[in-house]
């Protein structure tokens, strides 16, 4: 009997042991991380002015998007996505155009190229706008005629070279 209290004697004193060693080389690491000065923040990139026209975008092709999909009728959804899609596949020009705002410096020229790019820009962002509450209107009541004269005003995008008169380097 002695023999197993013993026993449970030495394995209690053998798990003390161990938790003490775990608890000191647990505390360790915690006191180095603590000396170790924070990272720095990541640097905010300010805000450009031309990303907003974009993101609008963006968003009135999404929002024009998930109201043709909740549609019941398959013949109406299947009209209304090729405008969606028409939409969607602007996007990209819509890009390029704010990265050649992006891209332009100070000088007169460059100030008068980026008026031209932004006045684009701000009237494609409202003929998105239009077109999404035109596809909204054609969710709820979904007229053939209709559709058709929306998909007839595309390209929304005026293509680069008229909104430039000459070459931009």
């Amino acid at each position: 009997m002695d023999e197993i209290w013993l026993q449970v004697l030495m394995a209690l004193m053998a798990g003390c042991a161990g938790a003490g060693v775990v608890l000191a080389v647990r505390r360790r690491p915690a006191a180095k991380v603590a000396e170790e000065p924070a990272p720095e923040p990541l640097p905010q990139r300010e805000p450009d002015g031309w990303g907003p026209f974009v993101q609008h975008c963006e968003q009135a092709v999404l929002r024009a998007s998930r109201a043709v999909e909740a549609m019941s009728s398959q013949q109406a959804r299947n009209r209304l996505l090729a405008v969606v899609r028409r939409m969607d596949a602007e996007l990209p020009n819509l890009r390029v155009l704010a990265e050649l705002g992006r891209g332009l410096g100070a000088t007169s020229r460059d100030v008068e190229i980026a008026g031209r790019v932004r006045g684009e820009l701000a009237e494609v962002e409202k003929r998105f706008g239009a077109v999404t509450r035109e596809v909204l209107e054609l969710v709820e009541d979904p007229d053939p005629e209709r559709v058709g004269e929306l998909r007839g005003r595309f390209p929304l995008l005026r293509p680069i070279s008229a909104v430039l008169p000459e070459p931009v380097s």
